[in-house]
C-alpha cells in the first residue's frame, strides 16, 4: 500500500497528467464543440441527374429552392442551389461544398434540410431514372473540440420506392 501524501507534497507524474487532462476537458461542453458539414459531390451522378432533370421525362414540378427553370439546369447551379438551401439553417459560411462553423443544433438542422431535398418529388422522380445505388453526394461531418474528427453522416434510407440521394 502506498503511503498517504501530505499537503504540499509535489504531485506524482501520474497525478500531474491527470490534472493536466482534467484542465483540458473541464471547459468542454456540447456548446463549445464546432461542427462542419462537407458534401463530396459525385461528378458522374450529378451530371446524369442534370440530364434527367432537364428532360421532359419528369412530370413533377421543380422545387422552389432551385433557381433555374427546367431545360436550363446545370451542375454548378444544382450544387449552388443545394448549398444555398442548406445555408439557410447553417451557422457558418457556405462554400462550394462546405458549411462551417456550426453548433450541434445547426448541424442537425442541416441534416434535416438534406432530408427535405431528398424527399422532394422532383428529386425523387429524377433519381428514379438513374441507376440503382447512385447518390448525388456523400456527406461528411467534422467535429472540432479539443481534437479533430471526421466521419460520414448517418442517414436512414427513405421508404421504398424512394431513393437515397445523400449517403
Amino acid at each position: 500500500m502506498e503511503p498517504m501524501r501530505r499537503p504540499g507534497d509535489a504531485p506524482t507524474g501520474y497525478e500531474s497528467g491527470t490534472i493536466k487532462n482534467s484542465r483540458l476537458l473541464s471547459g468542454l461542453t456540447i456548446d463549445s464543440i464546432v461542427f462542419g458539414v462537407t458534401l463530396l459531390w459525385s461528378t458522374t451522378s450529378v451530371h446524369e441527374f442534370i440530364q434527367v432533370a432537364n428532360s421532359k421525362d419528369v412530370a413533377a414540378p421543380i422545387p422552389v429552392w432551385m433557381s433555374e427553370p427546367r431545360g436550363h439546369l446545370t451542375v454548378q447551379a444544382l450544387k449552388r442551389d443545394v448549398m444555398a438551401y442548406l445555408a439557410l439553417v447553417a451557422g457558418g459560411l457556405a462554400r462550394e461544398n462546405d458549411l462551417a462553423p456550426n453548433t450541434m443544433q445547426q448541424k442537425m438542422h442541416i441534416i434535416k434540410q438534406l432530408a427535405y431535398v431528398e424527399n422532394d418529388a422532383f428529386v425523387q422522380a429524377c433519381m428514379a431514372k438513374l441507376e440503382p445505388n447512385t447518390f448525388l453526394a456523400s456527406v461528411l461531418v467534422r467535429c472540432e473540440c479539443p481534437g479533430f474528427a471526421i466521419q460520414p453522416a448517418c442517414f436512414n434510407p427513405p421508404p421504398l420506392p424512394w431513393r437515397q440521394v445523400f449517403y
